[in-house]
């Protein structure tokens, strides 16, 4: 049974929006490059492209990720990338550490704290985390269905917003010589208010910028932790 996280490596390239991201990992590297840091944690570095501009900015960068199948398209762009956790890295690993994309918002209230001491464990007094969230209106930009269709895949996408947790279901078929293979999985995200971040135990929120990736308003907020 294929994983809802090695699901979402097949379907990326039918989703697409690329481009919107390369303006998100723009924001994340004018904020690491302001910081003067040489070492950066991804954490669930996805397809690795983020690691890819690190690299090339001269950064010493290393992703974790979760999906193997991400972890082998991460590493055909020459990257140091690994299916490892937190607890694998030793005590200020790093000077900084990224969660790009909703990493957050895929986590419950009950699993952020536990998740913010690990992070600060990794990086150290005063060390670095950048990560985003999506906001409400990102939540309902999100609310709907998406289908894509070509000669060798059909991806059906179900997402529904209901009580602060969106619930994503999808469906891939992929046409194997004159068949087709079903996929399925079903994701789910939970809202964070910004509040929640500002009286954290292990950093303090420095600083938070919205972002706008979809429409013209502001679906995702960026924030900067430095460890306490």
């Amino acid at each position: 049974m294929t994983s809802s996280l090695d699901l979402y490596a097949k379907i990326e390239p039918l989703i697409g929006f690329y481009d919107e991201y390369e303006e998100l990992y723009s924001s994340y590297l004018q904020i690491l490059l302001s910081l003067h840091v040489e070492s950066v944690l991804d954490i669930g570095c996805g397809n690795g492209k983020f690691l890819k501009l690190l690299k090339d900015n001269s950064f010493d960068a290393f992703g974790i990720d979760r999906s193997q199948e991400m972890i082998k398209i991460a590493k055909k762009l020459g990257v140091n990338v690994q299916a490892k956790e937190l607890l694998d890295f030793k005590e200020s690993s790093f000077e900084s550490a990224v969660a790009i994309g909703d990493v957050l918002n895929y986590m419950r209230d009950d699993e952020l704290d536990p998740f913010f001491s690990q992070v600060r464990r990794v990086v150290g007094k005063d060390g670095y985390f950048l990560a985003d969230i999506n906001t409400e209106v990102g939540f309902e930009v999100a609310d709907g269905a998406m289908i894509k269709d070509t000669e060798e895949k059909f991806l059906s996408i179900e997402a529904s917003y209901e009580d602060k947790v969106l619930t994503t279901n999808i469906t891939l078929f992929e046409k194997i010589d004159e068949s087709y293979k079903k996929s399925s999985g079903q994701v789910f995200q939970y809202f964070h208010p910004k509040s929640r971040f500002e009286n954290l135990q292990d950093f303090r929120l420095v600083a938070s910028s919205p972002i706008s990736m979809f429409s013209d308003e502001d679906e995702k907020l960026l924030m900067l932790f430095q460890a306490i």
